[in-house]
């Protein structure tokens, strides 16, 4: 069976997990390498907007994990934590292929997005070099060291812009880069070098996050670019070469996840820290779902997932950990496939731990949730997971009565760890609140409370979506980004937020915990888990269909 290689961020390749250093270096010294599809070459040969069949990965970084931990074997049954209470990682599943800390361009999936001609001469030796930092959380905008950079941000310099991101769900198919493009390292740090120097335009982007400016290169060492210049934005406005996430809200009445983007300043936040959804007009559209929606909702959620249109206006729908106020549109199959077509249009769902039903209903082989909170200790029983078998694939219909609720039993988590190793290396070493103090802490991405858990992960699994033109199965492996035990039993440690990629070319995330519970300042290390992974599921893939 074929396990496809995945793509990410605009220009990306797809990232086998096991490269050789040697593709790196001929990629920082402007020579061809291959993309995601059909042909190689850099983006000014030609044919440069064909797909390519691969992309070297980037250097595992240097987390200081055991290397005998497997965290990306694709196998059919991921366990999450096995059986046993060894306290043993399970293995991740690692579909991701993130980008990390070396520089290796990646792509958009945009049709147009060649750099312009070949600028590099003998004698060339123009550049920059700077930090991405994330919308709302740069130097100067939070306290010192409490700053979040970006890691695995595409940087390249263009003698034209760049194509503008289409405004709703679109599949972001990967595509050869431009020459001499670079991505951000696991501090956010890049630099680009080796243009003629004359205008260009500096493009930063990751995801569906960009900003386009222009600047002047001249000859000498890489000059050090301003915040204000590598920051990705907080506001959509691509006239102005702004480019944001159209994103959707359901405000939901347990996890206040729109407080997490307030505080990357899309919309303000109050004293306490928390959101205030009027100022959001603009930036994000609110959808009631049981919270307080602070009377600008534009409509509710059964609203919005019985109109595939209005689905298709965004790249990102949040439906954050609530009560029952809309569950019941899930017994239409017309609705289920309105979901079931969003992502596979490219459109991505994100979801949290009450709320769970809106991804497992939908999507019921790739995760299998536990039976009660407490993994069976207190042994309620609960009708929780939906089956694999509530989605007839040949039919395109679901059994309703095998649906589960995906409501558990509330836990807290002592020792949750990061295993997705892009992701573990961006997160080690940040400062900031933790879940259970307002005093800065400096993060330990191996070892860190996650609070608010409602339900478990008992198990991922590998499942096969569809077949490729010459009918070889396709397999989607989910990603499992963070594990955790749980506070009465702290092993084995299972999975607590997954993404998988079950049709078609978008994303479901799921989460076990309430990503952000009470009102408080900055940002702690389970919120900025979403932080990263908003712009991490908006970057490109290969369609699968």
């Amino acid at each position: 069976m074929y396990r496809k290689p995945r793509c990410f961020t605009t220009f990306a390749f797809c990232a086998p997990r096991t490269r050789t250093a040697a593709l790196l270096t001929a990629l920082l010294a402007g020579l061809p390498l291959a993309g995601c599809g059909n042909a190689a070459g850099s983006a000014e040969d030609e044919g440069a907007n064909e797909q390519v069949d691969e992309r070297p990965s980037r250097p595992r970084p240097d987390t200081g994990d055991d290397e005998d931990r497997d965290t990306g074997n694709a196998a059919d049954d991921v366990q999450g934590g096995g059986d046993s209470d060894t306290g043993e990682s399970p293995d991740t599943g690692d579909d991701s292929g993130s980008p990390g800390d070396a520089g290796v361009p990646v792509d958009t999936g945009v049709s147009d997005t060649t750099s312009g001609p070949d600028t590099s001469e003998p004698g060339a030796s123009g550049g920059f070099t700077g930090t991405v930092w994330a919308p709302g959380n740069a130097p100067g905008q939070v306290p010192a060291g409490q700053e979040i950079p970006v890691s695995g941000a595409l940087v390249y310099l263009s003698l034209t812009p760049p194509a503008p991101i289409p405004q709703q769900a679109y599949c972001a198919a990967c595509q050869s880069p431009p020459a001499r493009a670079v991505l951000s390292d696991s501090r956010g740090q890049f630099t680009v070098q080796g243009y003629v120097p004359g205008r260009y335009w500096l493009v930063v982007e990751k995801g569906q996050f960009r900003r386009e400016v222009q600047v002047d290169v001249v000859e000498g060492a890489p000059a050090l670019l301003p915040v204000e210049q590598t920051q990705l934005p907080s506001r959509n406005a691509p006239s102005e070469g702004l480019t944001t996430p159209r994103i959707a809200m359901a405000v939901g009445a347990s996890d206040h996840l729109e407080d997490i983007l307030g505080k990357m300043n899309m919309g303000d936040i109050d004293s306490s820290g928390r959101y205030v959804p009027e100022s959001g007009t603009g930036v994000l559209d609110i959808y009631s779902n049981g919270g307080s929606d602070g009377g600008v909702a534009v409509g509710t959620l059964g609203d919005l997932v019985r109109d595939p249109a209005r689905l298709d206006d965004y790249h990102i729908i949040f439906i954050p950990c609530s009560g029952n106020s809309n569950t019941s549109v899930l017994n239409d199959q017309a609705v289920l496939r309105n979901l079931r077509n969003y992502v596979a249009a490219g459109g991505n769902l994100y979801v949290t731990d009450w709320s769970g039903e809106w991804a497992d209903n939908v999507f019921p082989a790739q995760i299998q949730l536990g039976s009660s909170g407490f993994g069976g200790i207190f042994g309620f029983g609960e009708e929780i997971d939906t089956p694999a078998s509530a989605y007839n694939a040949a039919t395109n219909t679901w059994n309703t009565s095998q649906f589960g609720t995906a409501d558990g039993d509330s836990y807290d988590t002592p020792n949750a760890e990061v295993v997705e190793p892009y992701m573990q290396a961006w997160l080690n070493g940040q400062q900031g609140p933790t879940a259970n103090s307002s005093s800065v802490s400096t993060y330990n991405a191996l070892s860190f409370e996650v609070t608010g858990n409602w339900n478990f992960i008992e198990a991922v699994t590998a499942v096969e979506v569809g077949t490729d033109g010459g009918g070889v199965p396709i397999i989607d492996t989910p990603t499992v980004w963070v594990i955790g035990g749980q506070d009465l039993r702290p092993t084995p440690k299972r999975p607590l937020t997954v993404s998988y990629e079950p049709a078609g070319c978008g994303r479901v995330v799921f989460s076990t915990y309430h990503t952000t519970g009470g009102a408080h300042i900055g940002l702690v290390p389970q919120e900025r888990v979403l932080l990263y992974l908003i712009m991490e599921i908006g970057t490109c893939r290969n369609p699968k269909i």
